[in-house]
């Protein structure tokens, strides 16, 4: 049963999200602990409001007759989230009704007659999703993948992205309670509760771009955007102990943080597009390039709201500088591995264009211009492209 402390502390995450630029998936778990409310319940709360605020917020102007921006933000708020919760229509109306009210004359006093009256109007039409338009992806990045991919299978990667993600573990031996992912060596899905300690969580997608490295023992790896190090702990088991992994970041803080965690890669903080290494230093070389994240909305829903087609191409040109310059550091019969967690061709398809990448063998999902393209719409992953240049 949600409480009054579940919908205070969702709504706190809900406007951190929108107004400060904080991440959902982060935010969610910080209410959640001040407020001394249930974790699970509140991150599913903001997850729903961030995948369906444009329908929210035009069905709480309709009822409410005025623009959302006279009204109190805090209070605005906790009117998604009472909306959120009609829309998923688990919870009974007069209790999501009541509930509200309760949480909103507890922040406002004054507008529990108003939020009242919102709610009212709302249970007696609640929004519901009928097109993939009411999602909210960006037109201009749902227009680019129909330009490459056929209109149902657009439809159906924005449905899947909407759906939670299950928790993925990466481990070489079988893990009791979990199931293998076709395709993937290593990736798991673990399904009910908290995952078992001491194994990594880590998407199947993500371990697929670690398998595609082909990281063997005795090599010399460089990761050119390593943090928070996750595919980097995956390529220091393959390397073993003959081996090297340089883990390099541009971000000195991240850098701290993820040589902290553990493991034994060589952390340096460096800029993937002027590395600091000679010319064919390293046998393999992994580019998992900043992108825009759209391959992980499940996980991210506040990102739709945060790409824009400038922030799109200016990474674009950034993935493709830092792949150029990969390629300059591989050895002869080396191996470069390029992946971004998005889909869109501007940072997939165009930045491997013409560079002699192919795509990697056996993975679930599609090809992908000179890549594959996993994607939560082919199999239990993250949208992530991979592309491999064998020197």
């Amino acid at each position: 049963m949600t409480t009054t402390e579940d919908r205070i502390a969702a709504a706190g995450a809900v406007g951190r999200v929108l107004r400060s630029g904080a991440w959902s998936n982060v935010v969610a778990r910080t209410e959640a602990a001040a407020h001394e409310a249930d974790t699970s319940t509140v991150q599913g709360l903001v997850f729903a409001v961030l995948r369906h605020r444009p329908m929210i917020d035009g069905a709480l102007e309709n009822a409410a007759s005025r623009p959302l921006r006279k009204i109190d933000k805090a209070v605005i708020d906790i009117l998604r989230v009472g909306t959120a919760e009609l829309m998923a229509d688990r919870t009974p109306v007069p209790l999501v009704v009541d509930g509200v009210v309760h949480a909103v004359r507890r922040i406002s006093p004054r507008a529990a007659g108003f939020a009242n009256a919102v709610m009212r109007a709302i249970a007696a039409d609640p929004p519901t999703v009928s097109t993939v338009a009411d999602i909210g992806i960006p037109p201009f990045v749902d227009a680019a993948l129909r330009h490459v991919l056929a209109g149902e299978q657009v439809d159906d990667l924005w449905t899947a992205s909407q759906r939670p993600a299950p928790v993925g573990l990466r481990s070489a031996g079988p893990i009791d309670g979990a199931t293998p992912v076709d395709g993937i060596a290593g990736a798991w899905i673990w399904e009910d509760g908290a995952p078992p300690p001491g194994i990594p969580v880590q998407d199947p997608a993500s371990v697929a771009v670690g398998n595609t490295m082909r990281a063997e023992p005795g090599n010399h790896v460089l990761d050119m955007a390593a943090a928070p190090g996750g595919k980097t702990r995956h390529l220091v088991e393959g390397v073993g102990a003959t081996g090297l992994v340089v883990a390099m970041d541009s971000h000195p803080r991240r850098v701290r943080d993820a040589a902290r965690a553990g493991g034994e890669a060589q952390w340096v903080v460096g800029d993937g597009r002027t590395a600091p290494f000679a010319e064919s230093s390293f046998d393999g070389v992994l580019v998992d390039a900043p992108c825009t994240g759209l391959g992980t909305l499940r996980r991210r829903p506040e990102l739709r709201e945060r790409v824009t087609p400038e922030s799109m191409a200016s990474l674009a040109v950034v993935q493709r500088t830092i792949l150029e310059e990969a390629l300059r550091l591989v050895k002869p019969g080396g191996r470069v591995v390029y992946s971004v967690c998005t889909v869109t061709p501007a940072e997939t398809i165009d930045v491997v264009a013409g560079l002699g990448g192919v795509a990697p063998s056996g993975l679930p999902g599609a090809a992908y211009g000179d890549g594959w393209l996993l994607s939560p719409h082919l199999g239990p992953t993250d949208g992530m492209f991979i592309a491999v240049f064998d020197r």
